[in-house]
């Protein structure tokens, strides 16, 4: 494996179990089975993202790089569920969704999830 894709990998980690409260941490250490994020796809500084051990309804996530976007967005129609996010990341975050493979990407991936 290339150095540049461990680091990557590794960063992400790291920055995953940073962000954790001690509760989450604790029930990471004790059960190695709990699935972290899944990266659906990046849009400039946006990140779409599904956690495999979500809650319904199925929807996914989107956070910008510096954190001040974290948003909820239905899969079945792209409804906003929480967070704040402006008109022009709305629209980006649309144009995925009514893309060739947007919502079929979501609901794939999200139907995967149920499935482990």
């Amino acid at each position: 494996m290339k150095p540049d894709i461990m680091e990557k990998i590794l960063k992400d980690l790291l920055a995953y179990y940073l962000g954790l409260d001690d509760s989450s941490l604790e029930k990471h250490i004790k059960s190695a089975n709990l699935a972290t994020k899944e990266r659906v796809d990046t849009i400039n500084d946006l990140n779409i993202l599904i956690y495999s051990n979500d809650h319904n309804p199925p929807h996914f996530h989107v956070k910008s790089n510096d954190l001040q976007i974290d948003a909820k967005f239905k899969i079945e129609n792209c409804d906003l569920i929480s967070g704040e996010i402006s008109s022009k990341h709305l629209k980006r975050i649309k144009a995925f969704y009514e893309g060739p493979k947007g919502k079929m990407v979501l609901q794939t991936i999200w139907n995967k999830r149920i499935n482990n």
